[in-house]
């Protein structure tokens, strides 16, 4: 049977027995896994490394175990992939979040642009969202979430590789893009990036593309272009 993941940011520097003061994480393994001392499972601390552990007691606060096997995790692509993502309707943008980082998207970037539906990210859910994710994908690094940042702010201060995703743009070719290296992958608001915008892209020297399909909803976009540059 496959054992369940968790995550904690407590650091995992153990061998042998090991314990952690993780309230949540109690709670979690008792309550809602109902895992008991004996059981196994799995912790990691977002270095890479899985930690196979036979649980050995829980108080209130705190776990004890015994680190069973280290096992190390292999990164889900060769690309570092941001994704930065006008705001959309919450549990649209939670979604991008969800599957964006079950595919191995490095970096989220909130954009509040012309056409943004919102102006701010519920930060604490949204990590949430993230790290559940992470635990149920097996990838063994975790991803960032940025606070929103304004379009202009974003396009003056990004030094990566942007490629901007839009209707009008010239067609996607996934034989442009480097195997290596980082990039970051700009979608637009249901209306699409405004013209001022697509100027701030090209003078930035970013690649404005389309993919080859029907117009797709903000939040389909962000997962299909994930799943391009990251799997393909």
């Amino acid at each position: 049977m496959r054992l369940h993941r968790f995550y904690t940011n407590k650091g995992l520097d153990f061998r042998g027995e090991g314990s952690l003061p993780d309230k949540d994480l109690v709670h979690q393994l008792r309550k809602v896994f109902r895992l008991r001392i004996g059981d196994r499972c799995i912790l990691f601390d977002g270095s890479g490394t899985d930690h196979v552990c036979e649980i050995t007691d829980m108080t209130n606060d705190t776990l004890m175990f015994r680190v069973v096997e280290k096992q190390e995790t292999k990164k889900l692509s060769k690309r570092n992939i941001s994704l930065a993502v006008s705001l959309v309707k919450k549990d649209n943008f939670e979604w991008i979040v969800q599957k964006g980082t079950e595919l191995g998207v490095a970096e989220f970037i909130p954009i509040i642009s012309k056409r943004s539906e919102k102006k701010d990210v519920n930060m604490e859910r949204a990590t949430k969202i993230m790290i559940e994710a992470v635990e149920q994908s097996g990838r063994g690094d975790i991803p960032v979430i940025h606070e929103p940042v304004a379009f202009e702010d974003f396009i003056s201060r990004e030094s990566r590789g942007i490629v901007a995703f839009h209707t009008e743009g010239e067609d996607f070719s996934i034989e442009d893009i480097s195997k290596t290296g980082d990039i970051v992958a700009c979608v637009g608001p249901e209306g699409g990036w405004s013209e001022s915008e697509i100027e701030s892209f090209k003078k930035k020297g970013a690649a404005v593309v389309r993919l080859s399909s029907p117009v797709l909803r903000a939040e389909t976009a962000a997962v299909a272009i994930a799943t391009l540059l990251l799997l393909l």
